[in-house]
């Protein structure tokens, strides 16, 4: 996982990302929409109004005519292509260390013309001449341009995330770890879309995250965290959401390449076993707490080696019978207890449930007795209705260790 200083190509197009965020919250009705690799980065759409937006996130510190050429040369060209019957209005949102964010840049026709001359091999060259662009052509556009100087990046990203805070009267961490990453996946799985049609984005389907309350990290967003971050960002939002209260029933599925890293130092029968310590201690859980269940997605050798471990250190465990034929109603029948006058478990018929990520699949239908659903697995997890109460899709753990740190 890399910081935010990282790649300037990755940053770059986040920071596009962002600005369409921005973009999307300030359309006036749900009807109105953007589109993301339109004309230019972004092409905004409302009943009155049509603008196409170039996003640039420069590293100069300052203002120089040079280092927006290229983007007001191309619009410039669209617009000469379209001047007989164009309503388009055109913006530049470009980002300069210095230069103070949220400010328009004044663009006259002298200024206009100085940006779009330059030289090459000594020889000064005029874009508007060499394009037949006549004065006339020149405040015709302008009277359609606008120059505005974008934020910082960090600063950008604090200021979107404080306008979805506004926007659906949530507390910061859900603007954060909820909305936001939410809309950034509903604008980068557009992005790559063929058709105009289909990167297209309405208002309306930022609105609907208010009736999503799922966590989730994308690609993209996880490439500007650094791994303690994105591990103690995933741990505040399990416990805002109670997922992981000792009375609850709680499924962990471990996935393949966490089992197969071969840098972990924690093994996982003995990670199972600090689950059971920390939410089904014989001695110290009180009468309602609940076994854990742990899903690992294995081959079948790998988890009859945990199951000896698991006999070895003398800890009862449920299967459901999966290597002779699986029940279903066994594995999710509750443990027998035995509880002290104080009301704590001193005695259970099984402390943990075991089973292949192939049994799982077959039986879906013991998902909907699962409180809690932690995914800790890089594939996609398919439930056939039989949905959990609460599910965590977290992707991006990569070692055992990392689960750890969660759940502690």
């Amino acid at each position: 996982m890399a910081s935010r200083a990282a790649d300037a190509t990755i940053k770059g197009y986040y920071y596009q990302f962002d600005t369409s965020i921005l973009k999307l919250l300030k359309l006036p009705n749900n009807a109105d929409s953007i589109v993301v690799e339109g004309i230019e980065d972004i092409d905004i759409r409302t009943a009155t109004d049509l603008t196409t937006v170039q996003c640039k996130y420069l590293s100069k510190p300052n203002y120089i005519p040079s280092a927006v050429r290229e983007p007001i040369s191309l619009m410039l060209s669209h617009f000469m292509e379209n001047k007989t019957s164009n309503p388009l209005n055109y913006v530049l949102y470009a980002h300069f260390t210095n230069e103070q964010a949220g400010t328009i840049k004044t663009i006259d026709r002298n200024a206009l013309k100085s940006i779009l001359t330059y030289k090459v091999a000594k020889s000064q060259k005029e874009f508007h001449t060499d394009n037949n662009i006549t004065d006339a052509d020149l405040d015709k556009f302008l009277s359609k341009f606008k120059f505005e100087f974008g934020y910082e990046f960090v600063e950008q990203q604090k200021y979107v995330i404080g306008k979805i805070q506004k926007y659906f009267s949530c507390n910061a961490f859900e603007a954060e770890t909820i909305y936001y990453n939410n809309s950034l996946k509903i604008i980068i799985d557009k992005s790559i879309k063929k058709s105009e049609k289909d990167r297209t984005i309405t208002k309306l389907e930022i609105s609907n995250l208010a009736n999503i309350k799922t966590i989730l990290y994308n690609e993209w967003y996880i490439k500007t965290l650094t791994k303690d971050k994105y591990l103690i960002t995933i741990q505040k939002y399990l416990k805002s959401m109670n997922a992981l209260l000792p009375s609850k029933e709680k499924y962990f599925l471990i996935g393949e390449s966490i089992l197969n890293n071969s840098t972990t130092n924690l093994k996982i029968s003995k990670f199972i076993e600090n689950l059971i310590d920390k939410y089904y201690n014989q001695g110290r859980a009180l009468r309602n707490a609940k076994p854990v269940t742990v899903i690992l997605e294995c081959d079948d050798n790998f988890i009859k080696e945990v199951k000896i471990n698991l006999i070895d250190n003398e800890i009862n465990f449920n299967d459901g019978y999966e290597s002779l034929k699986f029940s279903p109603n066994l594995f999710s029948k509750a443990p027998l207890i035995q509880v002290s006058a104080s009301g704590k478990i001193i005695n259970s018929t099984y402390r943990v449930r075991v089973i292949n990520k192939k049994t799982f699949d077959s039986n879906t239908i013991i998902a909907k007795k699962s409180d809690a659903f932690l995914s800790f697995s890089k594939n996609n997890v398919s439930f056939n209705g039989q949905d959990p109460k609460q599910f965590f899709n977290i992707q991006y753990c990569e070692t055992i260790e990392d689960i750890f740190k969660i759940l502690n």
